[in-house]
């Protein structure tokens, strides 16, 4: 596994033998920060070959804002496909607290697949994040 950090707030790692690239954000972050992390990794993946399978550590994050959400949504997974190659799976590690952290009715639920580009989860145990991407193909 070879971590690559982004500025003082995001680690990057690929575990080749699952092929897994992980993300650990290390603090809150703005918004710009939050977009230019998920860039990083969009391009830390991209060099990772067949790493479609994403483990994104939210819970030092703190709050979930739910404009970043929308940008999530409406603007960087609608890319995932053309960028990566193929349909990406985002599982999401998050505190227990985080679980109904941003209450937004034009949210889709978790489990959820965004059109043909990727497919989400969330999990408050790591163990079973990498279990459920494990068994996605």
């Amino acid at each position: 596994m070879t971590p690559t950090t982004i500025a003082d707030y995001l680690d990057l790692a690929h575990r080749p033998d699952l092929g897994i690239v992980t993300a650990r954000w290390l603090r809150p972050t703005s918004s710009g920060e939050l977009r230019a992390g998920y860039q990083g990794l969009l391009h830390h993946a991209s060099a990772c070959e067949g790493c479609h399978r994403w483990l994104i550590d939210s819970r030092r994050r703190v709050q979930v804002d739910a404009q970043d959400v929308h940008w999530l949504t409406e603007q960087f997974y609608p890319t995932l496909r053309r960028n990566m190659g193929g349909h990406v799976f985002l599982a999401f590690l998050v505190a227990p607290y985080q679980l109904d952290d941003v209450q937004d009715a034009t949210l889709p639920a978790l489990p959820h697949t965004h059109g043909d580009n990727c497919s989400l989860n969330q999990f408050t145990d790591e163990g079973e994040a990498v279990r459920w991407l494990c068994s996605r193909t």
